[in-house]
Formats: C-alpha cells, sequence, structure tokens
C-alpha cells in the first residue's frame, strides 16, 4: 500500500525548493533534512496549515518554534491574523507566540481600528512611519504591550507633535514609553525646550519635573556660552587659535571636548583673569578638565609659599602635589633660618 504522506511531504519539499531557487537562494539541502528528519503527522498537518494561510518557505523554516505549537492554536491563530488584512501572512505570524486570549483582544482591537487607521492596523502604522518591517514592529510591540493596548488617537497625537518638533524617529523607537505619558505634559515641555532653543529628546519630555527644569536650565546655560557654536569652535575663539590647532590638541587630550561648556567657561576665565595666557593653556591643554575649586585653592596655596605656579604644577596628582607644598615650605623654613 502507497504512503500517501511520504508523497505530500516529497512535493512540499520540491515546492520550498522551487521558491527558494527564485528568490536566488540555494536551501535545498536544509529544507530536505529538516523535513525529512522531522516528518510526522503532525508536522504535515502544521506545514499544510501553515502553506494554506500563506506563510512563505522561508518563514517556516527559519521559525522552527511554529512546529512547537499545538495544532489547534496554530489554526486559530491564523485565522486571527487573517481577520488583520495582511499584505502578507509572514508580515505577522510573529503575534502567534502570544497567548490566544490576548491575540483574540488585538485582533477584535484592530477589527475595529481599521476604519480610523490609514495604515489598517497598528503594525502597519509603526511600520511606515518609523521605517521598519512588520515583522521588527511585531516583536517591539509585543515587547511593549501598551502599543496594543493604548488609545491610538492618543499615540497618534504624541507621534505628530515629536515628528513636528523635529524629534528623530530613531529616539521616539529607541524610548518607546514616552507614548505612556500624557499629551499635554509633552506639549507643555515641548514649549519650554523650544523656548529655551534646546534639542528635544523624548526622555526630557517624560522625566522627573526637578529634573527637567535642571536639564532646561543647564542647556540654556550652555547655549548662552556657545552661542551656536561647537566646543571646538568655543576653545579657537577663546584661545585665538583654529581649528586644526584645536583638533590637534584634542586628539591627544578628546576629554577636553567633553567637559561641560559652563565649565569650561569658569576654568578659562579665571585662569586669563589670573595672569595666564591662552599659550600657556595651549601648553598645557588637560587644565581645562581639572576642578576649578582645587584649581583655585592650589593657586592661592603656592602663591602663599612664594612660589608663582605653572599650570603644570596646577595639574600635578595629590601625591606630586604635597610633595611639591612639602619641598616650599621646607625652602621657606631654610630660608627663615639662614635671615
Amino acid at each position: 500500500m502507497l504512503n500517501l504522506s511520504f508523497f505530500r511531504t516529497r512535493k512540499i519539499i520540491i515546492l520550498f525548493k522551487n521558491q527558494f531557487l527564485k528568490t536566488k537562494h540555494d536551501y535545498s539541502f536544509q529544507v530536505e533534512g529538516k523535513f525529512e528528519m522531522k516528518r510526522n503527522s503532525s508536522n504535515d498537518k502544521k506545514l499544510n496549515e501553515c502553506i494554506k494561510h500563506g506563510l512563505s518557505a522561508k518563514t517556516i523554516l527559519t521559525n522552527n518554534w511554529i512546529f512547537d505549537m499545538d495544532l489547534n492554536h496554530l489554526n486559530f491563530g491564523l485565522n486571527l491574523l487573517k481577520k488583520w488584512n495582511p499584505n502578507q501572512m509572514d508580515d505577522l505570524f510573529v503575534l502567534l507566540q502570544m497567548p490566544v486570549t490576548k491575540l483574540i483582544y488585538i485582533t477584535k482591537k484592530t477589527m475595529w481600528e481599521s476604519q480610523i487607521i490609514p495604515q489598517r492596523n497598528r503594525i502597519y502604522y509603526f511600520a511606515t512611519n518609523f521605517e521598519k518591517t512588520p515583522q521588527e514592529v511585531c516583536y517591539h510591540m509585543m515587547k511593549y504591550t501598551f502599543l496594543y493596548t493604548r488609545n491610538f488617537t492618543k499615540l497618534h497625537q504624541i507621534h505628530q507633535i515629536l515628528i513636528e518638533n523635529n524629534v528623530h524617529k530613531n529616539e521616539i523607537w529607541n524610548d518607546i514609553w514616552i507614548f505612556m505619558y500624557g499629551f499635554n505634559q509633552i506639549q507643555e515641555r515641548i514649549v519650554c525646550l523650544n523656548n529655551g532653543n534646546v534639542v528635544i529628546k523624548p526622555w526630557m519630555l517624560r522625566c522627573k519635573l526637578e529634573v527637567f527644569k535642571r536639564t532646561l536650565e543647564l542647556k540654556q546655560e550652555k547655549n548662552f556660552v556657545l552661542n551656536n557654536d561647537s566646543t571646538a569652535q568655543y576653545l579657537a575663539k577663546r584661545l585665538n587659535v583654529s581649528m586644526e590647532a584645536i583638533r590637534i590638541i584634542s586628539s591627544k587630550y578628546p576629554s577636553i571636548l567633553r567637559v561641560s561648556p559652563i565649565k569650561l567657561k569658569e576654568v578659562l576665565d579665571f585662569l586669563l583673569n589670573e595672569g595666564f595666557y591662552p599659550f600657556h593653556i595651549l601648553k598645557t591643554p588637560r587644565v581645562l578638565t581639572h576642578s576649578l575649586l582645587t584649581l583655585q585653592e592650589r593657586l592661592i596655596e603656592l602663591r602663599d609659599l612664594g612660589f608663582e605656579p605653572t599650570l603644570t604644577a596646577l595639574c600635578k596628582n595629590k601625591m606630586s602635589y604635597q610633595e611639591l607644598v612639602d619641598n616650599l615650605i621646607l625652602k621657606n623654613n631654610k630660608e627663615l633660618k639662614m635671615s
């Protein structure tokens, strides 16, 4: 008696081979090996179910978890996803991993929302607006389930106001929690940030109020100091040198470009007011990374000991600095005895 299931499976393998050949991929060995090793009645049924509902060979073969699913669950899930009216079933199959009750809920929600979402459902909405594949969106939304449950109108309003205010779509995607916050709070903070000429980041719109206020204050101070210049341009102007000179210095001491512009201004003002010249600072640029308070204390202490310090002396580590101070004290004591 002929084994019909064997011929049916071989037919599927040939179909898979043909499909991959059309897409210029050679998966024939993987295809044949996988299904000959796992050929059984249960997998045949699941395979037929997937093919019947339009899943591609590549999708089936690269997602082993499909064959671990209960057949009834698989059948029911595929029928639910069909109600989403997808461009192709490959776009949504990832959602089969969700609990049935949740998949039923979001399917009902999707069918209702298809009247108000131009892209028909949230998966395609996010895929279109964030330039992601539907499968990427499915995984993202399974991780952040509030993207299914949050009121769509509110989601859309938040997305629109962020894009209108030049927040990059990748920053929104990577900080998706912004969609959990109130539109009024987001709008109010955007107004404050725009008034302060501050580049908007999603985290600024959802952080604690005291953090937001402090951030806004620091950003405004930074803008005031730099006046639309970069840190490198600011240093070039203050030290009267070319950008090339700053590039060379920052290649040796990259940390100077990471110093807060406010701190840079304070340190530069202090050093220049105390009689140091730009060429002193250019010779010892690491002085810009030191604490202003430490520089002030050391300058006073060394001058009190009768020593006019160099910037190198001010930048010494604690041990070396203390050794310098001890030597100066010893020298002063000898001079007192001699006098």
